[in-house]
């Protein structure tokens, strides 16, 4: 009778323990919340109730107030701080996303890719993104979550020789939508090569040939997070009126001019130079540097794509190095080439708001510096969140992982308000094309 009634009880706890952490993990996503539960084991809210065996109550619960770290609260963003010395973060593996996907209509519901609202005017204003990754599932899923809607399109590169389960995680995420595919030919990125500027071209050929008719097409590193909602990025698209927003720079020392002015090949594992350069680009158009990210027009797209000049331009383009970082933008800041949504004036005085990252020598960062680019941290949210740009580079999952949660969850609730959204700043751009 004692092992009966000690059964029970033992039966009675575990059911009282398994709502008691249905409750909690509910609870975790109230839109009036902006808090973050983490624990020592587990990011409780970054799991979205997926994983059965994280299901439990945490042996020490610590609440940290993302409101107060996004208001620059200095208290909140040094017990953050100190949290995360401590506790590491959690992040789903390539299995479980193999796994989880599977069951695509758990997978779509329970990672809530279906809980954010979709107005007719995003319904009516379609974008085309391209996620370039090359490991790290979860921080790749991540970002297509956080700017998936279903009239968008979505074209997932990774590269050809990442490892089997990652691309078999991808395409089990891909193949739970009909609007995200993995690009049609993989490329072997390598930096400063080709094979980067190649990996775009072929999402924007494949989205090309979609059926959807989309406004514009912006390509984005798995690293990258965005800073405004869909339906603020299609206010500040359907502003730009067709305008492309590519980065110009023709300032001679910060073009590095070796770079073209030298013709390069990749042997052996290393750079090489292979004679001066005795080519010029088509019809005599000058080079200009910029970034490898942008936002482009519809049109504009259609003409890297079937456009003779960009061909031409393109061929130039094959033994420079870095090419992704000359490409769009001597398309888009050469009037003699004829681009769809090129800009006619000075490169240099054009904003550029496709991307924003803070560079070491110049900008400020709460986080650490890495090859001259900011890893984003904690300290600073309160800045990024009042950025002009669209998306912000870069993050990483194993650093400051709070500044990427707390950031996901602005963005979600803000999402759910339906705050009004000011666009007088980007009408007054000079690039915008008049209505």
């Amino acid at each position: 009778m004692k092992r009966r009634g000690l059964v029970k009880q033992l039966l009675l706890f575990c059911l009282v323990g398994f709502v008691v952490t249905y409750v909690y993990n509910s609870v975790l996503f109230q839109v009036n919340e902006l808090s973050v539960e983490v624990t020592t084991k587990l990011t409780t809210k970054r799991i979205f109730n997926f994983v059965p065996s994280t299901r439990k109550l945490p042996q020490k619960k610590f609440k940290i107030n993302c409101r107060k770290i996004i208001e620059k609260d200095k208290g909140e963003i040094d017990r953050a701080t100190a949290l995360m010395r401590v506790s590491p973060p959690f992040s789903l593996k390539t299995e479980d996303y193999i796994n989880a996907t599977e069951d695509c209509v758990h997978f779509r519901k329970s990672f809530r890719y279906d809980s954010y609202p979709v107005t007719n005017e995003e319904r009516e204003f379609p974008i085309a993104f391209s996620i370039i990754t090359y490991k790290d599932v979860d921080q790749t899923e991540r970002l297509l979550r956080a700017i998936y809607r279903p009239q968008n399109l979505y074209c997932i590169h990774a590269d050809a020789s990442s490892p089997d389960s990652l691309h078999k995680a991808l395409e089990g995420i891909a193949d739970c939508f009909g609007n995200v595919f993995i690009v049609s030919k993989k490329e072997d990125i390598i930096y400063n090569h080709m094979s980067r500027l190649k990996a775009d071209l072929n999402c924007m050929s494949d989205i090309l040939a979609m059926p959807q008719k989309w406004k514009y097409f912006i390509n984005l590193p798995h690293q990258q997070f965005p800073l405004k909602t869909n339906l603020e990025l299609v206010k500040i698209l359907k502003t730009y009126n067709g305008a492309n927003d590519i980065e110009g720079i023709i300032t001679h020392g910060r073009m590095m001019p070796s770079r073209f002015e030298f013709r390069h090949k990749y042997i052996n594992g290393s750079w090489k130079k292979i004679g001066k350069r005795n080519n010029k680009l088509p019809l005599n158009a000058s080079i200009v540097k910029g970034s490898a990210y942008g936002v482009f027009s519809r049109e504009f797209v259609q003409y890297i794509i079937t456009d003779k000049r960009a061909k031409d331009v393109l061929k130039f383009m094959e033994d420079v190095k870095s090419p992704d970082e000359y490409y769009w933008a001597t398309l888009n800041h050469n009037e003699v080439l004829k681009a769809p949504g090129r800009y006619s004036g000075n490169p240099e005085k054009k904003p550029w708001l496709a991307v924003y990252a803070s560079w070491g020598g110049r900008d400020k960062c709460h986080g650490k510096f890495v090859r001259g680019v900011c890893i984003f941290g904690v300290g600073d949210l309160n800045e990024l969140v009042s950025k002009k740009e669209l998306f912000a580079n870069k993050f990483y999952p194993d650093f400051q992982y709070l500044a990427l949660d707390c950031l996901e969850e602005y963005l979600y609730n803000k999402t759910l308000s339906h705050l009004p959204f000011e666009t007088f700043y980007y009408k007054q751009l000079p690039f915008i094309r008049k209505q």
